[in-house]
């Protein structure tokens, strides 16, 4: 049977199409979630006649302002009992609560044991992108042991939270697992949750790119859902209980026909081998090369500013133009990571944007044309005069060929600042390495007299030492 055409699919009815594109990131799950979301309510003939939608704090939270239906947005980790309330009020409406694993597992964790305990007529649909999305990529209570976050970036040492078993926990409750990436699978467990008397959970693993799937190996979203596709795989039918890399749904024990809803094999005596490289794990996440990486102990990530992001989302958008512009073939070699994209350009004969040879994401063999001078990721910031000072003094010891400390290649050790002006003024000494150090300590201690902006300037060597004297009216005698 061929399938509808977009135009006559009429689930487009449930979004608020004029408020679309949506503001999750390129990439993100999230929007995946929501259309299956709707597909399903479209299929079940729910609107907001029936159907009252509650989302909590987070980026999942904004699904509510997407779907024509009545929404309600809680208060962090609140979407339960107000989904309760909800449902107790007006016991004929379906309540859906759709909330992160964050806020759904950490702030709202002792909400969701007492909702499930009361087997409260709810359904559930967490995100579970394994961190804290909105704010930048910390550790989120789903987090696998071993991911490095902004705020674990030697590894998460915990053990994340077990969803299945806080639900599992209840006689009446229903569990189902599935992924953005088995959407027909995720729509029929959807409408098995909502259909479901008592409280129903659907646990959905979804990626989050920018914040967490690039920090942990992933080149792009794509590339997160394929791994998905890879490494998922449907639970046998006589499942009463999902291994990790299982989807399917685990109903109470009295509908043991309709557990894992998966071909009819055994059940495999291990997990599925994950990806080799800079995604494999020993967690359910591929992490970054595992939880015992030997630089784990000294990587620190800074987080990234709103500046920093917009940047990031410019070169993306510029980064496609620039593929645009390559061969198939090409194509093929960057994203299988053969050559580098400034490689390609280069070998292409097409010009390399200025933001990729010197850009924060830019690689370190990027090929650079004829007369340019290789730049620093960012300018220099002083921050303070305290940095000023010591960039000057590190800018010294590089013009007088000696180390800041002593040793290579100078032969010279750093000499101790003078007290005075007097104090350095060049010793008679034949000897050329004390005259040698007797000259530094004099310039040094002419550089603690000028003003931490020239101190700069020379360091950077846009002016001499004699001129920063000449303009601060410093002199050699102090």
């Amino acid at each position: 049977m061929p399938e509808a055409p977009m135009a006559e699919m009429t689930y487009k009815d449930r979004l608020k199409l004029d408020l679309f594109p949506t503001i999750w990131c390129p990439g993100c799950g999230i929007g995946t979630i929501m259309m299956q979301l709707a597909m399903t309510l479209d299929e079940m003939k729910l609107d907001e006649r029936n159907t009252i939608i509650v989302t909590g704090i987070g980026c999942t939270g904004r699904m509510g302002g997407y779907l024509k239906h009545e929404a309600v947005y809680t208060l962090h980790g609140r979407t339960l009992p107000v989904a309760e309330a909800i449902k107790t009020v007006r016991p004929e409406m379906n309540v859906i609560v759709v909330a992160g694993d964050g806020d759904t597992a950490s702030i709202g964790g002792n909400h969701l044991i007492h909702t499930i305990r009361r087997n409260a007529p709810v359904t559930v649909l967490c995100n579970n992108n394994e961190i804290y999305g909105l704010t930048g990529g910390q550790t989120g209570p789903t987090t696998p042991t071993g991911t490095k976050t902004l705020s674990s970036p030697g590894g998460n040492p915990n053990t994340p939270i077990n969803l299945q078993g806080l639900v599992r926990s209840s006689p009446q409750a229903l569990y189902a697992k599935s992924t953005v990436y088995h959407q027909l699978h995720l729509r029929n467990v959807i409408k098995e949750a909502i259909e479901w008397p008592g409280f129903s959970f659907v646990d959905i693993t979804s990626q989050c790119i920018e914040n967490n799937g690039r920090r942990i190996g992933f080149a792009s979203a794509n590339e997160m859902l394929t791994f998905y596709r890879k490494t998922y795989k449907r639970a046998p039918k006589d499942a009463t209980q999902l291994n990790a890399f299982e989807i399917g749904t685990v109903y109470p024990a009295e509908h043991p026909a309709r557990n894992g809803h998966g071909a009819d094999v055994a059940r495999p005596a291990a997990l599925p081998d994950q990806p080799a490289g800079p995604m494999s794990s020993a967690t359910e996440s591929p992490g970054e090369r595992g939880p015992t990486a030997p630089e784990a102990a000294t990587t620190v990530v800074e987080p990234r500013t709103d500046d920093d992001k917009a940047r990031r989302r410019a070169e993306s958008v510029e980064r496609a133009a620039l593929m645009a512009k390559l061969s198939p073939e090409v194509k093929m070699r960057v994203a299988q990571r053969e050559i580098t994209l400034p490689q390609a350009l280069a070998e292409a004969g097409l010009d390399i944007p200025e933001w990729l040879r010197t850009g924060a994401s830019a690689p370190a063999d990027t090929p650079q044309p004829a007369g340019d001078v290789e730049r620093s990721a960012r300018d220099v910031d002083p921050g303070s005069e305290h940095k000023a000072e010591l960039d000057a003094h590190k800018g010294e010891a590089a013009a007088e060929g000696r180390d800041l400390v002593g040793g290579a290649p100078g032969g010279g050790t750093q000499p101790i600042a003078p007290g005075t002006a007097e104090d350095a003024k060049p010793a008679s000494a034949a000897d050329p390495k004390e005259a040698k150090r007797a000259e530094a300590q004099r310039k040094l201690a002419i550089m603690q007299q000028l003003p931490s902006e020239l101190k700069l300037r020379v360091a950077q060597r846009e002016i001499s030492l004699e001129d920063a004297m000449r303009e601060a009216g410093v002199s050699d005698e102090g």
